[in-house]
């Protein structure tokens, strides 16, 4: 609670939702489309999978490093905001880079500072539901909203005016959503015990989720990095990519609503399961995609699956995380799914792109380990890993 704020900003909700709608908002406004910027200004297939593998490396080595001097710093508002101003400025700069070697240092700066905001910020939204009894879905699908509504929004509008724009946008976009990232809680009252990394390793269902989200965010960052390419392959306009964004996270939003009634009626384990085997299907249909329509409806598949899996990935691992190691806990999630799968994968993936002249062989290989994620789940709960410490597999509805 922060009695200084206006009423309406009091509740931990209403606070988490605003933090979600304003990031993943101005996230879409340049990610449906900066790939599409530097494929139009002459770069490589490999060239774009060198830039796609930045923010994934820098996810491995460098987030959970800050992420845990967050927690032991007890500084996670304050990290959060000042990496959001920087990735704000970092886009600015982008948008005068012409060449691969003009944008390479733009592209690593951009990706150090990008890194640890998922972990941080989704380890204080998580916490707070926890502590408060709410949905986290309830506020993570206000993400999903921002961001199909604006990726649709500025598909039209980059599309008429062209790409430049997106880069002032985001700068912009990104010193608002600082301040909304300090409306967060800090929740110092939790802080028991010393933020290492030994306990949390130790649990065996914490392993369990690293490994499947390795695979299953993998699967997802590789498919997200050609999407765009994907579509505009097949013919369509910057306003049908910003439509597959769009329709990925409107189709996001009933399924992030009610993940924790599935989680406590079914299991959440099992329920991160189903969301794992859901992406693959999806990506079944982007491969075979022979139209833009097609590739459309893959996409609301595409959402379901994440916003399923998502909710569950977080909401688990919240739930395990020692004491005092809640954006820890969360950056080693993220660190192992859009950190090592990508940084391993996207590479691999981009020099398949410029072999096989298309992205339909990458998402073949996300489908893959989309079922081997499935898998890796269902293998856990045989043995009751899941059984040993940690979440009792109920979640704040």
């Amino acid at each position: 609670m922060q009695p200084t704020l206006p009423r309406v900003l009091r509740s931990p909700t209403v606070r988490g939702a605003l933090y979600y709608f304003g990031y993943w908002g101005v996230v879409g406004a340049y990610i449906p489309f900066l790939y599409v910027h530097f494929q139009e200004i002459g770069l490589t297939g490999t060239q774009i999978a060198v830039f796609a593998t930045m923010l994934p490396l820098m996810m491995l080595t460098t987030a959970p490093l800050i992420a845990n001097y967050a927690d032991r710093s007890k500084r996670r508002r304050s990290l959060l905001a000042l990496c959001i101003v920087l990735v704000g400025g970092s886009m600015l700069l982008l948008g005068y880079g012409e060449t691969f070697w003009q944008l390479l240092p733009l592209m690593m700066l951009m990706s150090f500072v990008r890194s640890p905001i998922a972990g941080i910020g989704d380890g204080l939204v998580a916490r707070m539901a926890v502590k408060n009894g709410v949905n986290f879905g309830a506020m993570r699908l206000y993400g999903s909203l921002g961001f199909a509504t604006v990726a649709t929004v500025c598909g039209y509008l980059w599309q008429r005016f062209g790409y430049m724009p997106m880069f002032a946008v985001a700068f912009v976009g990104f010193l608002c959503v600082a301040g909304l990232g300090l409306l967060l809680d800090e929740d110092a009252a939790v802080e028991r015990a010393n933020a290492s990394w030994g306990p949390m390793l130790s649990d065996p269902g914490m392993r369990t989720i690293l490994v499947t989200s390795f695979l299953l965010a993998g699967s997802l960052s590789m498919s997200g990095t050609f999407e765009g390419i994907m579509m505009h392959t097949l013919g369509g306009s910057g306003l049908y990519i910003g439509l597959l964004l769009g329709f990925t996270g409107m189709s996001e939003i009933p399924w992030m609503r009610n993940a924790p009634w599935l989680a406590n009626r079914y299991g959440a384990e099992r329920t991160l399961m189903v969301g794992c085997l859901i992406v693959a299907v999806a990506h079944l249909v982007y491969a075979t995609a022979w139209s833009p329509i097609v590739l459309l409806l893959g996409a609301m598949v595409r959402g379901s699956g994440f916003g399923l899996s998502f909710v569950m990935l977080v909401s688990i691992s919240a739930k395990r995380a020692p004491a005092g190691m809640v954006a820890s806990a969360q950056a080693a999630v993220t660190a192992a799914g859009w950190g090592l799968a990508p940084l391993i994968g996207i590479p691999l993936t981009g020099i398949l792109y410029d072999a096989t002249g298309g992205p339909r062989s990458t998402f073949i290989v996300c489908m893959v380990m989309a079922i081997l994620a499935a898998g890796v789940i269902g293998v856990a709960q045989v043995r009751g890993m899941f059984r040993e410490g940690g979440t009792d597999g109920t979640l704040a509805a």
